[in-house]
């Protein structure tokens, strides 16, 4: 049986993604048009074409001049009987070339064809050269100066007696659902007429830079439209339970029982915010507004064991952590910077240890390492020795595990880690007072607010690649580095199958659609050879040379020796997302 999360995945991810390459291909679409470049095919997907749809009208006149290639009417002429037929009155004919085999086209509707053209002073065009396209050895020795014409490409779309109809552009769906393009003539030859490289510098960077203008203004759009939505959420005072020793809280002078009101100008009245904008000030100094707790000597039962007062906020700044000590818990500390004492470690958290496994042996010497035959039988009689117990909250292995309060009664010292990992900024907190909190924002508000979010999405984006180049430790900043589109499948499927209300779900959606569409922008714009930004660097780098431009031929191979590594880019990302699916890991 498929599983859920997978047919899901398959359909969110063309519903989340499809738009934001249609919608960007879009963008490069109606630039072309405004500034006259001629398109020739729109496409969803990369090739090979799975189906397309014609359009366009381009009439081509036929006059005695017109050589047929390859065409014939298969009721007059035999398969295999070379024989060349230019024109013929009121009727058009063909040419059977030798070097077709005998394959034959019959000149009707729906064939994919190429003309060579004459483009006369009135805009009209007349037919020098007509043949089928995709053929082999389709240049005929006899066809003389036709192929200096212009060339159209596509399919016949009505055939009359003196002209016939070609619809030029496809739009088309193919195989590869992984992105889309916009198929321009003469991308890299300003010598083609409408071409794409005969447009000015201006027209030129318009065109290229249109779908990653548009991918940014889809976010600003999204985010307007959640911010919009009335959101239920659990709000209330965030306080302090736990600063770690010489954390930047700690250093900072926070204390237990500290209450978080703002964090740089952002009120706080959830972990999520916390976390959020902690996060985007790692490496740098945030600035807290904090409300000190005054220790109440007889709280009343049930009440909080601090005393609060209006008035006597603080401010107070520190600096989020990319590194976090990971500290060892032992008895006796040594090296104050790595370790921490099991009395203050279990103050943090109380399932920690200062070792997270046994070994069974005939006598135990050391119970915080060992532990004997006869006790290990005593919770499962098929141990054996030299067996070893790993210290568990739920056992799943009697054989090879021992649940935590077992642990503890065999020695105090054990836990489930052995050791801790303070933070970015070395605090545990909890939320007090906490109840359901309904709001929403208006048109103008939810406007404003888009950019900010659009702020925060960079950087914590920034933030994230600086923590995986210094090798970052901080819990915030796991989970997987990069994500292809397999990536963003199972992301959207696991989104899709979660047990959350239908309303937090198409949030969610929006969110993810208007970070991937600002990620689409950003790596669009990227000055790297088969992108976008690859392309305006050549425009760029002519402007800088005073309009003299890199030749077509070098400017191709540069951007397909882009594409290539950047398809090898695609496929590597692939199989990390692969590899991610098969080992069971997951987002959430």
């Amino acid at each position: 049986m498929i599983p859920a999360t997978l047919i899901f995945g398959i359909l969110t991810f063309l519903l989340v993604l499809g738009p934001l390459i249609i919608l960007h291909e879009l963008g490069h679409f109606f630039t072309a048009k405004l500034t006259r470049t001629k398109v020739v095919e729109f496409g969803f997907g990369f090739p090979p074409r799975a189906t397309g749809l014609w359009t366009g009208a381009t009439e081509v006149s036929i006059t005695e001049e017109t050589i047929f290639e390859g065409f014939t009417e298969l009721e007059s002429l035999e398969t295999g009987n070379p024989s060349t037929i230019t024109h013929d009155g009121d009727d058009l004919r063909g040419v059977q070339s030798e070097s077709f085999d005998g394959r034959l086209a019959a000149l009707e509707e729906g064939i994919q064809v190429e003309a060579t053209v004459d483009k006369r002073a009135d805009g009209s065009f007349h037919a020098l050269l007509l043949r089928p396209k995709k053929r082999r050895n389709a240049l005929a020795s006899d066809v003389g100066d036709a192929v200096v014409g212009d060339l159209i490409n596509g399919k016949l779309r009505a055939v009359g007696p003196h002209s016939i109809t070609i619809s030029e552009m496809v739009w088309s769906i193919n195989w590869l659902p992984l992105g889309g393009f916009v198929k321009m003539v003469g991308e890299e030859d300003p010598e083609a007429e409408n071409s794409l490289a005969s447009k000015s510098k201006w027209a030129r960077s318009l065109v290229l830079s249109s779908g990653a203008i548009v991918n940014a203004i889809i976010p600003i759009i999204l985010f307007t439209f959640v911010l919009m939505l009335p959101q239920t959420q659990l709000a209330g005072d965030v306080t302090i339970t736990a600063v770690y020793p010489d954390s930047p809280a700690d250093q900072a002078g926070l204390r237990v029982g500290d209450r978080i009101l703002e964090v740089d100008g952002r009120d706080i009245d959830d972990l999520t915010g916390l976390q959020q904008a902690i996060t985007l000030k790692l490496g740098g100094t945030s600035n807290w507004l904090v409300r000190p707790g005054i220790p109440d000597p007889s709280p009343m039962p049930g009440a909080t064991a601090f005393q609060y007062i209006e008035g006597r906020d603080k401010d107070i700044s520190l600096s989020p952590r990319y590194q976090v000590p990971d500290r060892d818990v032992v008895f006796e500390v040594t090296d104050p910077e790595n370790q921490l004492l099991l009395a203050e470690a279990r103050l943090l958290d109380i399932t920690v240890g200062v070792n997270d496994r046994l070994r069974v042996v005939l006598e135990a010497t050391d119970t915080s390492q060992e532990i004997s035959i006869t006790d290990a039988r005593v919770l499962d009689s098929r141990i054996e020795l030299g067996d070893e117990l790993q210290v568990v909250g739920l056992v799943s292995d009697p054989t090879s595990e021992i649940l935590l309060p077992d642990a503890r009664r065999h020695d105090f010292s054990l836990g489930l880690k052995t050791s801790i990992i303070d933070g970015s900024v070395g605090i545990q907190i909890r939320t007090e007072n906490a109840a359901q909190k309904t709001f929403s924002n208006n048109p103008w508000s939810a406007f404003t607010g888009s950019f900010r979010e659009i702020r925060d999405l960079i950087l914590l984006t920034k933030n994230s690649i600086a923590g995986l180049v210094q090798s970052s430790n901080n819990p915030q900043l796991s989970g997987p580095a990069t994500v292809g589109p397999i990536g963003i499948g199972q992301l959207t499927g696991e989104i899709a199958v979660a047990d959350a209300a239908v309303s937090t779900k198409l949030r969610t959606f929006a969110v993810l659609a208007a970070t991937i569409s600002l990620s689409l922008t950003v790596i669009n714009i990227l000055p790297l050879p088969g992108l976008d930004g690859g392309r305006l660097l050549f425009v760029a780098i002519e402007a800088v040379r005073g309009g003299k431009r890199i030749s077509p031929e070098r400017e191709a191979i540069v951007h397909l020796a882009g594409i290539l590594v950047l398809l090898s880019l695609m496929a590597l990302i692939s199989v990390q997302d692969v590899m991610r699916i098969f080992r069971g890991e997951s987002f959430f």
